[in-house]
């Protein structure tokens, strides 16, 4: 354990000191997330408000409760896993990922700790609880942060799963399509819709509504934590499946 939060902490610090260097880099890249976020609150904004406050059942609380939910799972997972995002398919194309597997530690903390994000994502971990401290009554306030952080978990997990096919075909860029995805799909809560069709195209943040149903009640926290578990365990099943798949670039 020792050995791991070590390495945790210095991929941090040199997370911190790559990005001190790009600071104009930094802030446009904030800035473009945050006129992303933006954009979602308005278009939920007006969807809410067209629908005379009867948005798939939620009351505008919830709604926007959703909306800090959703900034602060999303904060915390991509904060951890963007760095899969980013590198898995350049180091597979390159060939730096046979270094990956000959040294440790294990490849799935080695995928991982190679770049955070949390330079580019504490704005959403700052907002998110903010917005959730000030919509949801009290009572409300320590579930929102535990059903909050499990969601994390499940978006960590779905992210590296659509990015595991970048082992075998390294030509599979999920920056260009994982990260765009769920940056723009997360402002809508589904949990009370019966449209298979919005449940399918809104399964990369279903984590976010199936949150807002434990907080209110609607759903067993001990099912949002299995669907976790459920998908880590996906995780592992991958990425075994593509190791054993892959073969070397120098090959």
């Amino acid at each position: 354990m020792r050995y791991h939060l070590t390495l945790l902490s210095r991929a941090f610090k040199l997370h911190l000191l790559r990005w001190s260097r790009y600071r104009a880099d930094v802030f446009i890249w904030i800035m473009t997330i945050w006129l992303t976020v933006g954009i979602q609150l308005i278009f939920l904004y007006v969807i809410f408000k067209s629908a005379n406050g009867n948005f798939f059942g939620y009351t505008r609380n919830e709604t926007i409760g959703f909306f800090g939910i959703a900034l602060l799972a999303s904060g915390i997972a991509q904060s951890t896993v963007i760095g899969v995002v980013r590198n898995l398919r350049s180091a597979t194309w390159s060939g730096e990922f046979d270094q990956w597997l000959l040294h440790p530690p294990n490849i799935l903390l080695r995928i991982i700790i190679e770049d955070l994000g949390l330079v580019w994502y504490w704005p959403h971990i700052l907002i998110g609880p903010c917005i959730i401290l000030w919509f949801f009554p009290v009572s409300f306030w320590f579930i929102s942060f535990i059903a909050a952080v499990i969601a994390s978990t499940i978006e960590m997990a779905i992210i590296l799963i659509l990015c595991m096919p970048s082992i075998r075909w390294g030509r599979w860029d999920p920056y260009e399509s994982v990260w765009e995805y769920l940056e723009n799909a997360r402002s809508i809560p589904v949990g009370r819709s019966k449209s298979f069709m919005l449940w399918l195209a809104s399964f990369g943040v279903l984590q976010y509504s199936l949150a807002l149903e434990v907080i209110t009640g609607k759903l067993s926290l001990l099912i949002l934590l299995l669907v976790s578990i459920g998908m880590w365990t996906l995780v592992f099943l991958f990425l075994r499946f593509f190791l054993h798949s892959y073969s070397s670039a120098s090959s």
